[in-house]
């Protein structure tokens, strides 16, 4: 009797949605992006809002000397919207059993000729999530070269961005001028920015590695703030907060750009998927028409960013 695909089944069917928000909510750089999920494919709108305050003596009256003229100088309330565009991505493969008989495998294979599932499902599983992840991090800032543009080339002074290039400010950093550079840039913000409490720093992951190297030659009375290494997991982290502000520094693995670096508030960056139906999934199934084990990945992702709200370096 050959190796029954109903566990196999039961297995994939409970955990599609689980392996599929593994492989899209783990890459690192989706930690700091805001999700937003229940996306359909192609794209939507992401709406705004915000206000200027014009705080004043009291007085009685609704005029334009209490509520100021409008514009810049008065109370306003404006909406706007910002275009978010998600892309239906796959992964499909066709597996067959019957390779693995010539292998050490076939060991993990029914004696039946008839092989309805492989070996080792959890294991591929868990592979093929770790091949979707990697694939979601690099296109979330590099894009797939089509219709997702990603956010190095959303991220920039053309689309909106505060120019965070001038004097003081060398990249890609170097470690004797890093320490500077990101203080500049960070001052490249405006007073209300800096008071977010959500700031994100977002490099390279080389830029990252020289940004520790500059504040630990700054001495212990700032290295004592770099960064929180009793990591249980034992991964090398990736953030530290920058001392003296609010803002996290973030080596992303998927920004292969050592010249572009993005800051401002991780609530204006945003990461699109679906998730909350089963258009998304992942699965073994055998398919006895062609003798053969399917596997198949379906997810939608996509980025986009409140320009006005970071700082650029491009």
């Amino acid at each position: 009797m050959s190796f029954n695909l109903s566990a196999l089944s039961t297995y994939t069917d409970q955990l599609s949605t689980d392996l599929v928000s593994a492989a899209l909510l783990k890459p690192h750089s989706v930690q700091y992006l805001t999700v937003l999920p229940g996306k359909t494919a192609g794209t939507s709108a992401i709406n705004l809002l915000n206000s200027s305050p014009y705080i004043i003596d009291a007085t009685c009256g609704f005029g334009a000397a209490q509520v100021g003229p409008g514009g810049a100088t008065g109370n306003s309330t404006a909406f706007s919207q910002i275009d978010l565009v998600v892309q239906s991505k796959m992964l499909k493969e066709q597996l067959c059993p019957e390779d693995l008989r010539t292998y050490w495998l076939s060991s993990q294979l029914s004696p039946s000729a008839y092989a309805e599932s492989v070996p080792f499902e959890q294991q591929i599983a868990t592979n093929k999530v770790n091949n979707i992840a990697q694939y979601v991090e690099n296109t979330i800032w590099q894009g797939d070269g089509g219709s997702l543009s990603g956010l190095l080339a959303q991220g920039t002074v053309a689309n909106g961005c505060i120019g965070g290039t001038g004097a003081g400010i060398t990249v890609p950093l170097a470690v004797g001028t890093a320490f500077d550079t990101i203080w500049n840039i960070y001052n490249k913000l405006t007073n209300a920015l800096k008071q977010e409490e959500d700031l994100v720093m977002y490099m390279s992951m080389s830029n990252y590695a020289i940004a520790v190297q500059a504040l630990m030659n700054e001495g212990n009375a700032l290295i004592t703030q770099y960064p929180n290494i009793s990591n249980a997991s034992g991964s090398a982290p990736m953030t530290f907060v920058w001392p003296g502000t609010s803002m996290t520094i973030f080596g992303a693995p998927g920004l292969n750009s050592n010249t572009h670096i993005l800051v401002g508030p991780k609530k204006y960056i945003y990461f699109g998927t679906g998730l909350l139906d089963d258009a998304d999934n992942f699965k073994f199934y055998y398919d006895p028409s062609q003798d053969v084990v399917n596997f198949m990945s379906k997810f939608r992702m996509g980025t986009a960013i409140y320009a006005s709200q970071f700082a650029s370096t491009i």
